[in-house]
C-alpha cells in the first residue's frame, strides 16, 4: 500500500496538472455540444463540420489538428470561413459556426432574419443570444458557462439532448 501511494505521489510531482486556457475550455465545450446535438434524422449521419473565422487562435486553433476526435464514429471537420460569407452559404457546409466576441458586432447585423434553421451558432456573450444566436460560452470570472436561448433552439431543425440542456443556463430565463 505504501508503495502504491509513493508511485501516485511521484506521478503527481512529475506530471503536474496544467491549467487550461479559456480557448481550450471553449474548444472542449464545442466538441461536447456537437456530441449532444442531433443535426439530422439520417441513419448514417455525415461528419460534423465546425466553422471558425480564425484558426490561428481561439477554440478553432485547438480543434483544427485534432484528427482523433470523432462523433458518430466519424472524424470532425474544421473549416475556415470568411466574414463576408452569408449565413445561407455557411448553412450548406457548417453544422456549428463559432463567432468570437470581437466579431459578433460585425457579423450578426448581416444575418438579421437570415439565420439558418440548420446551423447551430455559438458566440461568447449574452448579447449574441439576444441577437439571434443559439448558444453562448460566456466567461464569468474564471469559469466558462454555457448559455442557451431555448426559444431559438426550439425553432431550429436540430435537436439538443437533455443531458446538454441540464448543464446549461437559459437566456432568457
Amino acid at each position: 500500500m505504501r508503495f502504491v501511494c509513493c508511485i501516485l505521489l511521484a506521478l503527481l510531482v512529475v506530471c503536474p496538472a496544467y491549467a487550461k486556457s479559456p480557448d481550450q475550455v471553449k474548444s472542449a465545450f464545442l466538441y461536447q455540444i456537437a456530441k449532444f446535438t442531433k443535426f439530422n434524422d439520417q441513419l448514417d449521419p455525415p461528419a460534423i463540420t465546425f466553422c471558425f473565422y480564425d484558426l490561428e487562435k481561439g477554440p478553432g486553433a485547438f480543434l483544427k489538428d485534432r484528427n482523433e476526435l470523432q462523433i458518430n464514429k466519424k472524424p470532425i471537420h474544421v473549416k475556415l470561413v470568411k466574414k463576408t460569407q452569408q449565413i445561407s452559404e455557411l448553412s450548406q457546409v457548417c453544422d456549428i459556426t463559432y463567432i468570437d466576441e470581437t466579431l459578433e458586432n460585425d457579423i450578426l447585423p448581416l444575418w438579421t432574419d437570415t439565420i439558418s434553421l440548420d446551423t447551430l451558432t455559438i458566440g461568447e456573450s449574452i448579447s449574441f443570444l439576444e441577437n439571434g444566436g443559439i448558444a453562448s460560452l460566456v466567461q464569468e470570472g474564471n469559469k466558462i458557462r454555457l448559455y442557451i436561448n431555448k426559444q431559438h433552439v426550439l425553432q431550429h431543425n436540430f435537436k439538443v439532448q437533455s443531458r446538454l440542456l441540464a448543464m446549461a443556463k437559459f437566456y432568457p430565463n
